[in-house]
């Protein structure tokens, strides 16, 4: 019952009752002072009751003892409300705390003395939540023993072990009862369903297989009445568990043994040796490198030895490394001598070093390398140079996005070219029935960039009304016009659509980016004197594609002239047939 429980029940009764505020009020008050010091005089009252252990323990050893009832099981080290007193010859406690007891210490639910000495005989007491535990404890003299058991003991995984408890032959013939095992200061017990050869048997801990795992301190209790009273004795033994150490001399795993090594004369050169080692517990290996001289033998200084252990079934690897600063001539005809030692024995290898030639093949091979790198580099870029213009188109195919959208413009190329009802000029050499320009500007143009590439063209005769301002009709036609393809030849230069070429290229200097011009050589011309000079200027600029071709040839788009053609042409998304 708690503080709140007892409120209840007074303030229960007290309403029952009629009472007034204040006399509830003071009744609470009383109630929970009252409780309070029962809980705080816990411990005092435990120290005169009588104890509920009596411990009989020797000197020297660590022991441990759980802060637990007869009726109670053993606390667990989580618990950490445990507190633990040592009861003082005026009959006053003291808080057992490791910072102000040498060999005291609280470890989780256990008191831990260690080593255990004849001055920590006496009583201890415990307390946990509102439990207190009251125990004597008393430190025998050794001399009173002399049976007394070894208490550590060391064994290796191949052996077959029987555990005694060490005080067990101290009472020979006296009514020893009880005798139970513990291991660790947990106090878990020592048989375990995972332990198959593990018994407990006479007493004795019988381990017919010994693991790493069963090293621990193992604590013995029995029952053993004294003067009418009824004593515990307590023992413990300190158990190591380790695999034997190697039977075997170390093992050089490099270099082998006769090895001859190539180094260059006057570098530095590293002389290396790696070693295995079987397992010992007290490992401690000799390495060193020597030169052989035919009556002595001479350590090489420098180097220092590391070693790595990968498990006590492998044991470790070892490396010694040391650095000739400089090899000579003389250094070619020493021999060196790895040495490896310990406790069973040791072994050597020897290596000689032998001069280091330049290695003629692997500078040609790296030379081939090099020449057919610099090859496929330059055949790739010849490649991209002569297929530039594939490579680009196939890029705009899958990749580039159509530039034609939302850029308010009408037609994809406007079509400039010499019309029938051009002047002759005295100049060209053509009959005046023969109007190829006129056949490849409506005919052979359209053909292909329309039908095959989705592209739409501005040709005047063929798009645009007659009537209108002539000049301002086409610089407007060229303003919505991504491009401007003009079809030269020498009636075109000679002719009034040379005035086409200079208005485009007015716009062209006035829109930037968003109007390009193309210019086709159908056939050779001269530029007469009286061309303008903005035309001049930009029939040197403009990009120049020459035709070659047939008119009558139907395949013609398939030539690298249309490609050309349409790498100038504007990102266009093909029609799908």
């Amino acid at each position: 019952m708690n503080n709140w429980d007892i409120s209840y029940y007074i303030e229960k009764y007290c309403m029952q009752n009629m009472i007034s505020k204040f006399w509830l009020n003071l009744t609470f008050l009383v109630f929970t002072v009252k409780y309070a010091a029962l809980e705080e005089v816990g411990v005092s009252d435990c120290s005169t009751e009588e104890p509920h252990y009596r411990y009989l323990v020797y000197p020297g050893e660590i022991i441990f003892f759980n802060c637990s009832l007869p009726t109670y099981k053993p606390i667990q080290a989580e618990e950490n409300t445990i507190q633990w007193f040592y009861q003082k010859s005026d009959g006053s406690l003291e808080e057992v705390k490791s910072k102000n007891n040498l060999n005291l210490s609280v470890n989780g639910a256990a008191l831990q003395i260690s080593p255990l000495e004849r001055k920590n005989s006496g009583t201890y007491m415990c307390r946990m939540k509102n439990v207190c535990m009251k125990m004597i404890v008393h430190v025998e003299d050794m001399e009173s023993c002399p049976k007394y058991g070894p208490k550590s003991l060391f064994f290796r995984t191949i052996d077959i072990v029987s555990l005694s408890c060490p005080s067990i032959n101290c009472y020979q013939g006296q009514n020893i009862t009880n005798v139970t095992w513990y291991k660790t200061e947990k106090f878990l017990d020592v048989l375990s369903p995972d332990r198959f050869f593990l018994t407990i048997s006479n007493n004795n801990i019988q381990f017919s297989t010994m693991y790493v795992e069963d090293t621990a301190i193992y604590t013995c209790d029995y029952n053993l009445p004294m003067n009418g009273k009824e004593w515990i004795v307590r023992a413990t033994i300190n158990v190591s568990v380790d695999v034997p150490d190697t039977q075997n001399p170390p093992d050089i795993l490099d270099p082998t043994n006769g090895t001859e090594i190539k180094a260059e004369l006057g570098k530095p050169f590293n002389l290396k040796c790696r070693i295995r080692f079987g397992y010992e517990r007290s490992f401690n290996p000799l390495i060193k490198w020597r030169v052989v001289h035919p009556e002595v033998k001479e350590k090489l200084s420098g180097g220092r030895s590391l070693c790595s252990n990968t498990d006590y079934l492998k044991g470790y690897i070892c490396n010694l490394a040391i650095t000739l600063d400089t090899v000579t001539d003389n250094d070619l005809h020493k021999i060196f001598e790895c040495y490896a030692q310990n406790t069973v024995g040791n072994i050597t290898t020897t290596v000689k070093l032998s001069k280091k030639e330049k290695d003629v093949v692997f500078l040609i091979y790296v030379l081939c390398i090099s020449v057919v790198g610099l090859v496929i580099v330059l055949v790739g870029a010849g490649a991209v140079y002569v297929y530039w213009i594939e490579i680009v188109l196939f890029y705009r195919h899958y990749m580039s996005k159509d530039e034609t959208v939302g850029d308010n413009k009408d037609f994809d190329a406007f079509i400039s070219y010499a019309t029938q009802t051009s002047e002759f000029s005295e100049e060209t050499t053509e009959y005046s029935f023969n109007y190829e320009d006129e056949r490849f500007a409506t005919q052979l143009l359209p053909s292909v960039l329309e039908d095959n590439y989705n592209y739409k063209l501005c040709i005047l005769q063929r798009d645009i009304l007659p009537g209108g301002a002539y000049v301002e009709d086409i610089a407007k036609i060229i303003k919505k016009s991504r491009r401007a393809i003009f079809i030269l030849s020498q009636r075109y230069i000679t002719g009034p659509s040379l005035f086409e070429l200079e208005a485009a290229v007015k716009c062209s200097l006035e829109e930037q980016e968003s109007l390009k011009l193309i210019l086709i050589k159908m056939k050779p011309f001269k530029e007469p004197e009286t061309i303008p000079h903005i035309v001049k200027k930009a029939l040197r600029a403009v990009p120049t594609v020459a035709w070659k071709g047939d008119l009558d040839n139907k395949s013609a788009h398939t030539t690298k002239f249309w490609k050309r053609i349409r790498y100038y042409m504007p990102v266009k998304k093909t029609r799908k047939m």
